[in-house]
């Protein structure tokens, strides 16, 4: 019965609440995972999307063509970062045709080929290119 009520409530939270809760508490842990990815594409649940960030939001993009992508700054970490989202519709439909290597509440893994890496690069130059400069670079240039 608490499980169902914890999972209620979960709902009842708004995606961008929940997509800021994520980053306040893993972001340390998200994108040191994302340094590392090679071949994979994490997800994380923000309500009725789910969000892949850096290296596994170029695998997510691939493989949801019409998927969102955010580029973003984000407060206490140094350099632009890339996330896309996806309908939570849309991803248990892949899923029905795909296996996941994991699949819980909130988080999901899924394999996929290689990170083709300088293609991966050339993109995430594209998606942050725009993007303003961050508090610290933009002090660092007014002195």
């Amino acid at each position: 019965m608490r499980a169902m009520r914890e999972e209620r409530e979960g709902c009842d939270v708004p995606s961008g609440i929940r997509l800021m809760n994520l980053l306040r508490a893993r972001l340390a842990e998200i994108m040191d995972r994302e340094r590392a990815n090679r071949n994979a594409i994490h997800l994380y649940c923000t309500g009725s999307y789910w969000v892949a960030f850096e290296r596994s939001a170029y695998q997510l993009r691939r493989a949801f063509p019409d998927s969102e992508t955010m580029p973003m700054r984000l407060f206490g970490y140094p350099f632009p970062v890339v996330m896309v989202s996806v309908t939570d519709r849309s991803l248990r439909a892949y899923a029905r045709a795909h296996i996941l290597k994991k699949d819980e509440k909130d988080y999901k893994l899924l394999t996929v080929p290689g990170l083709p890496i300088a293609a991966y690069r050339e993109w995430h130059a594209g998606e942050v290119e725009g993007l303003p400069a961050s508090r610290l670079e933009w002090s660092d240039q007014a002195k």
